[in-house]
């Protein structure tokens, strides 16, 4: 509908074009977003508790191939962690979890999980590629040898499930976006246990989120928040998958540069008519 909009001359700006329809409309702008798409896995729900299913979950995924092959080059894989790139409390050592598809599968062997059943939620239409994501991610884990049930609902019984501390999914599929540029945010909500939609129990974890949100010297809030990605990290506690662009289309008429904070602020637009 946001296509047909621009192209019959309607609209003047459209948000989330998809990668496929940048050469179709007059013009378009991409800027590097705030948005890191993830898979929150559960440490403690059967299926996704023994740590060796996580970390074959997270080198079954082939980012490299989600970043070129679904978003056209619009994207690229996450330093393994939700903290935006440009936000302070980046952990620049972290690297992207490799794709590794036949030691995920031996990890699946070696912690009897073959053929393991992983609920996967999601939902379609919030966030650029999101089904198609959510729905390539279970083929990667699929091929690495367990079963999969991919449950898409609508947004708003998607949150409901994203924020449910009682029953938490196996593994929910989120984009988390960082206004603020803070590492407070994120880490608060993938990594803090029982805040938001983190869905790990580590107190310890949750202890030093807390303590860096109050901390006042940036160095130790810095070293406080690589400790913690760290740890998140090793242990597998999420899925990060891609830092995502943002891809405006554009009237012939429209002159504007995107902002990276996502903002559309009119008075920064003109038309040449």
């Amino acid at each position: 509908t946001r296509l047909s909009g621009l192209m019959a001359g309607e609209l003047d700006v459209i948000t989330n074009l998809l990668p496929e329809f940048v050469s179709t409309v007059p013009k378009s702008a991409a800027v590097q977003g705030l948005e890191t798409s993830l898979i929150v896995l559960s440490t403690e729900n059967p299926s996704t508790k023994d740590p060796r299913v996580r970390k074959a979950l997270n080198l079954a995924i082939d980012r490299d191939a989600l970043a070129k092959n679904l978003f056209g080059g619009y994207a690229k894989p996450t330093a393994g962690q939700i903290v935006n790139p440009k936000a302070f409390g980046f952990n620049k050592d972290l690297k992207p979890y490799p794709y590794d598809p036949e030691q995920a599968k031996a990890l699946i062997k070696e912690a009897g999980a073959e053929g393991t059943t992983v609920t996967l939620q999601g939902e379609a239409g919030r966030w650029l590629k999101d089904r198609e994501t959510i729905e390539a991610v279970a083929a990667y884990w699929t091929a690495a040898g367990v079963k999969v049930d991919v449950q898409i609902s609508e947004f708003g019984e998607y949150l409901n499930r994203l924020f449910d501390k009682a029953h938490r999914p196996d593994a929910i599929f989120v984009a988390n976006s960082d206004e603020l540029l803070d590492a407070d945010r994120p880490i608060t909500s993938g990594y803090e246990a029982g805040a938001s939609f983190a869905s790990n129990n580590d107190q310890e974890m949750s202890a030093e989120a807390k303590a860096a949100r109050i901390e006042t010297d940036p160095a130790k809030r810095a070293a406080i928040y690589a400790k913690i990605t760290q740890k998140a990290y090793d242990d597998n506690y999420l899925a990060p998958l891609l830092y995502s662009e943002d891809i405006y289309g554009f009237s012939k008429r429209l002159e504007w540069q995107p902002r990276v904070d996502s903002k559309l602020i009119v008075k920064e637009m003109k038309t040449t008519d």
